[in-house]
């Protein structure tokens, strides 16, 4: 008896064993993986970081100016082509006019009565 027990014991012991072995097999394929996961998400974390800056470069005014100047044949505005009454628009057809108060085009400070002389007062220059 005490001999079937010690092979049984044994018996166990391997099964147990091989049971732990091909576990840790699986938990360091699985810990792979992981790593490999990590690692795409790394490069790739890095990447977008990468054209973000680029974005951000190429995106700036002064970047956006150049290449509009270089490939669109833009040029900033002179002073004298900036308006400042908007009913006086050039090309407009006729019969369209322009509102008295175009909110929206002047920032609070510009807009009369807020520390400006009136309409009226004010000359136009062109």
């Amino acid at each position: 008896m005490r001999r079937l027990f010690t092979i049984l014991a044994a018996f166990t012991a391997i099964l147990a064993g091989a049971a732990v072995l091909q576990l840790k097999l699986a938990v360091q394929e699985k810990a792979d993986e992981v790593r490999a996961l990590a690692n795409i998400i790394h490069e790739d974390r890095e990447a977008i970081r990468v054209l973000e800056a680029e974005w951000a470069f190429l995106t700036t005014p002064r970047s956006l100016q150049e290449k509009s100047i270089r490939f669109l044949a833009l040029m900033p505005p002179t002073a004298e082509q900036i308006l400042e009454e908007p009913t006086r628009i050039p090309f407009r057809p006729r019969g369209v006019e322009a509102e008295e108060d175009p909110g929206v085009l002047l920032p609070a400070s510009e807009r009369e009565g807020v520390g400006q002389k009136p309409e009226k007062e004010r000359g136009t220059s062109l």
